[in-house]
């Protein structure tokens, strides 16, 4: 009798401890969808006429519009920062879709012969992109250094970024039909929508673990974070 009445008297305790942690996550859910609805709230509308390859494309102008931008501010450190945020957060988003719906993709599909081998080099290409886009991610504009990181972080895009729309999306559009491909450029907004604002560069980037990491664990931690954070705004439609 003793041992029940331990656990009765025990349970609203951890009831009582339990609610106050639920609500910095609903607070981050919310400041989310309200600010960048772009990424969450108009998914199916963005996603409903074009296909995978158009907004893999428009991401990657998105990163060097961005860039220019940044350039253009010299002088204005806050300006810039906002800018950094907001790629920080579009190039991390990007990833995690990427590596959740277009390189099982390629893989499946066999794209060029050798998907499994390409999908493993993109990857390490993210994997690059990821440390050097953290170690940014740790400084502000003005440090000594940061101008330097961020050229590392955009040549690696601008190769990437060249690779893929030169070889793998045009053998993708070759391979999946566009009705297809419409259906996974909706995967991947949402994907993006639910993934980490912030670089993981040495979490999994294959599923099934992958999926573990792009969605609930570490994403509303990562948004808890950018409360603090002015972000600038996406100029290039994602569609």
């Amino acid at each position: 009798m003793f041992s029940r009445r331990f656990i009765l008297t025990a349970r609203p305790t951890l009831l009582r401890i339990s609610a106050p942690i639920l609500r910095p996550t609903a607070v981050a859910t919310v400041r989310f969808n309200t600010t960048f609805p772009q990424k969450n709230q108009a998914a199916e509308s963005f996603t409903a006429h074009k296909p995978l390859e158009v907004l893999i494309k428009n991401d990657h102008r998105s990163f060097e519009e961005l860039y220019n931008r940044y350039k253009k501010n010299a002088g204005n450190a806050e300006e810039q920062q906002a800018i950094i945020n907001e790629l920080i957060r579009e190039v991390a988003q990007h990833s995690i879709a990427e590596e959740t719906v277009v390189y099982p993709l390629i893989e499946e599909r066999n794209i060029l012969g050798n998907g499994e081998h390409i999908a493993d080099h993109l990857r390490q290409d993210h994997f690059e992109v990821k440390k050097l886009l953290l170690k940014l991610d740790k400084m502000r504009v003005g440090d000594k250094g940061f101008d330097d990181t961020l050229y590392s972080v955009m040549r690696v895009l601008k190769e990437h970024a060249t690779e893929e729309e030169t070889k793998e999306l045009p053998e993708i559009a070759k391979a999946v039909p566009e009705a297809e491909r419409i259906d996974l450029s909706k995967a991947f907004l949402r994907r993006k929508a639910i993934s980490p604002t912030h670089p993981h560069p040495h979490a999994p980037d294959k599923p099934p673990t992958l999926e573990v990491l792009a969605g609930l664990p570490v994403a509303p931690i990562d948004k808890l974070r950018d409360q603090t954070r002015k972000f600038a705004e996406r100029r290039i439609p994602q569609e």
